[in-house]
């Protein structure tokens, strides 16, 4: 289906989820994503390793189970985020990727993702994951849920995930303009976590790009650097 078409279909469901969970910010997300930035959007993200031996156990909240979950019946998650998104995430476990939910009773009230390898078309970025290596990432909690602990939970969950499975180290990309997920990733950094390259991306007219700098540290992303330095 044409993208403009299913945008415009898909819009309604996306924009009344988008206002039950975030308000006139969440709709006029749901509008950028179908307008603005088809043209024309950028930013720089910090990519951060975990070495997964290192964090410790969390706690999780009560009532709520953390476990994988493949399908097939991804429909609860409607309830969450959009019918598009859903769609993605068929795609997502066909090409082997993995996510974790945090279930309270038998409703979804987050997931996040793992993945053992970066492809353009599912991860967006085509980093050079190493072989000990999960990459972390599209973690989301259901607005009733933010605060309650379930987010963090899951972060951490993911990363337990990861050493179960006998892998080393876990990566993760934060945006230096993301606030919410600095504070989120400095809960689980410990003093092994560490920022190993800069991330720039952009899209142009439906032509998108990105940059990925080991080693570089660039003056703006100092305050993010910052934010992300363990409290413990």
């Amino acid at each position: 289906m044409n993208k403009y078409i299913r945008d415009a279909l898909t819009f309604p469901h996306d924009a009344s989820r988008a206002w039950r969970h975030s308000g006139t910010r969440g709709v006029w997300r749901e509008l950028r994503m179908r307008t603005l930035d088809r043209f024309s959007r950028g930013g720089l993200a910090l990519l951060f390793e975990h070495v997964v031996a290192d964090v410790p156990t969390l706690t999780i909240p009560d009532d709520v189970r953390i476990a994988p979950f493949a399908g097939p019946d991804w429909t609860p998650f409607l309830a969450l985020t959009s019918e598009r998104r859903v769609a993605g995430f068929r795609k997502r476990i066909e090409r082997g990727r993995e996510c974790l939910v945090a279930w309270r009773g038998d409703r979804p009230v987050a997931f996040t993702w793992i993945s053992t390898r970066m492809d353009p078309d599912i991860e967006t970025y085509a980093l050079p994951l190493p072989a000990d290596a999960t990459y972390h990432w599209d973690l989301y909690v259901a607005s009733e849920e933010r605060g309650s602990g379930v987010g963090t939970a899951l972060a951490y969950a993911r990363l337990h995930y990861a050493r179960q499975r006998s892998y080393r180290i876990g990566w993760r990309l934060i945006d230096i303009d993301n606030i919410a997920s600095q504070r989120g990733a400095q809960k689980t950094a410990t003093a092994s976590t560490r920022v190993i390259g800069e991330l720039r991306y952009g899209n142009f007219f439906g032509r998108s790009w990105y940059r990925y700098d080991p080693g570089v540290v660039s003056p703006e992303t100092a305050p993010a650097r910052a934010a992300l330095k363990p409290t413990r």
